[in-house]
């Protein structure tokens, strides 16, 4: 059995919608007789642990971009996940980026962009940005699509989920406190005993790596929720993509990169289910919420559409990248 270094755990959060894609990856790994070497937990600088995650000897090493490849000038946390493609090739086991949204990028990081030894972005807005810079991708629709959808139930109320962004998770939940709605994190918060374990495991541990993935959160649980509501209103990505999964009718709110307006632009062709902040307190768009901002038919033709091009996408990804010999690599680190 080949065996994967996982790099940005982002499930580590308890985020729903990023333990969503870890399952996802995880999954579509050990499918393919893949098991993980190790998984390396978002925010964590691995450089000062190279040469212990080295010992681990593994076959490939898979980053998950999720929307961490953006704004590299002043995001380290961006410029250490690309030099784990130059830290690859030193190793000679290929470097696979996916599941990423990735912009506004300074010259070195798109240098360094150009020796994973394959890229897959989540949108078409990425791909038409790396092309620009003569890097080639493929685009997969997010991960958190690969999770099992429920089945039908019987639709109530609006359910509400946070921002990213401050001030659009405080309007978010005024909106949700003024028109009754429930109101979701999606960002859950970590019990006492989860946040203690936590903090013992830094004094004892040497590495952060993870052996063994333990999910803090249940994503399936909040897919059901997302199920159940007759509309969504958000400011997270990952909520827009679970409620694509799901059938359910949203609106959202722009998040801290272009990824969501991508989204829906790859999906609908348009972004009229884009709103903005002071829409939440506008007369006209709650007199609209009364209709219950249903999907069209062509919207659901376009919904089925998307997730069937995102199931074969996500097949073709795994793989391929599965599938890809060391050999390969070795000829790429030699060119």
């Amino acid at each position: 059995m080949r065996r994967a270094g996982i790099f940005n755990d982002t499930s580590i959060s308890g985020h729903y919608g990023c333990t969503a894609v870890m399952g996802t990856i995880l999954r579509e790994l050990a499918a393919r007789d893949v098991t993980p070497a190790y998984l390396w937990p978002v925010a964590e600088d691995w450089k000062p642990h190279a040469a212990s995650l080295d010992r681990l000897r593994p076959d490939l090493i898979v980053v998950n971009g999720e929307g961490t490849i953006h704004h590299s000038a002043e995001r380290k946390r961006t410029r250490d996940l690309i030099d784990l493609a130059a830290h690859a090739r030193r190793l000679q086991v290929p470097a696979h980026l996916i599941n990423a949204s990735i912009e506004a990028l300074d010259l070195p990081a798109l240098e360094g962009l150009r020796q994973f030894t394959t890229i897959h972005v989540r949108e078409t807005g990425s791909l038409r940005y790396l092309a620009r810079h003569g890097i080639a991708a493929r685009c997969v629709p997010d991960l958190s699509l690969g999770q099992p959808a429920p089945a039908a139930v019987a639709r109530s109320g609006i359910l509400v989920t946070d921002s990213v962004l401050g001030e659009a998770a405080r309007r978010l939940r005024e909106f949700a406190a003024a028109v009754g709605a429930g109101h979701e994190r999606m960002k859950p918060r970590i019990g006492r005993w989860e946040k203690l374990r936590r903090d013992m495991g830094r004094l004892v541990r040497r590495s952060p790596a993870i052996r063994e993935w333990r999910p803090i959160s249940d994503p399936c649980a909040f897919i059901r929720r997302v199920a159940g509501a007759e509309l969504v209103v958000t400011g997270r990505f990952h909520s827009v993509l679970l409620a694509i999964l799901t059938d359910t009718p949203f609106v959202a709110l722009a998040s801290n990169t272009g990824k969501t307006e991508a989204v829906l632009m790859d999906v609908f062709g348009r972004t009229d289910r884009l709103i903005r902040e002071e829409d939440l307190a506008d007369p006209a768009f709650l007199r609209r919420l009364e209709g219950g901002l249903s999907f069209t038919e062509a919207e659901r033709d376009a919904l089925a559409r998307y997730r069937e091009g995102a199931a074969r996408a996500r097949a073709t990804l795994f793989d391929g990248i599965v599938g890809r010999t060391d050999a390969a690599v070795l000829r790429g680190a030699q060119a």
